[in-house]
């Protein structure tokens, strides 16, 4: 079974018992801050991917995280549930995979859009207005600058790609000038 698949299990089932517990905010957050624990650490991670190590020293090391980290009953659960069934290591993806259902449910979709520069505030508003309009949906966006685009903007959505940079553009033009295409 893919790492995927089995973080979207676990994550459909942390996003059920949030909403019916009305923890949504402090879950959300405890798994996040456990998650980047672990990315942070390439020692612990180690640690919990390891066959090597003992269940029972994985515990202990699990349990004074859970209380160095304030973690609550149902995140604590589900991480001694993770490392019970070997699985403690993808929590990343499980966090990944939790927020991708907690968006999908508030109907937010996250949108990383790259630009050759810095946008500013209204740029940013017009582009969101816009892809509100073309997905239905309310959008979160991630910006980072990416200089060789040159220009315009690429945005991912998903597995959606819609790429306006002039970085691609240019690549298009060349092209048809390899094949000899006179409609530029």
């Amino acid at each position: 079974m893919s790492v995927v698949t089995v973080a979207r299990r676990y994550a459909e089932a942390m996003v059920d018992v949030a909403m019916s517990r009305n923890e949504v905010g402090p879950i959300d957050k405890e798994l996040r801050v456990f998650a980047e624990s672990m990315q942070a650490s390439r020692e612990l991670y180690d640690v919990f991917a390891s066959p090597i190590v003992s269940q029972t020293d994985k515990l202990s090391l699990l349990n004074a995280l859970i209380a160095r980290l304030n973690i609550g009953q149902m995140t604590a659960n589900l991480l001694r549930t993770m490392l019970k069934h070997y699985r403690l290591h993808y929590v990343a993806e499980v966090y990944e995979q939790f927020r991708r259902k907690m968006n999908e449910r508030k109907g937010l979709i996250i949108a990383e859009v790259a630009t050759a520069a810095e946008v500013g505030a209204s740029e940013q508003a017009r582009l969101g207005r816009t892809l509100e309009q073309m997905t239905g949906k309310q959008v979160e966006f991630k910006f980072n600058t990416d200089a060789s685009l040159i220009g315009g903007v690429v945005t991912r959505i998903g597995s959606v790609v819609y790429d306006g940079s002039v970085r691609t553009q240019l690549k298009a033009i060349k092209e048809q000038l390899k094949r000899g295409d006179s409609a530029i």
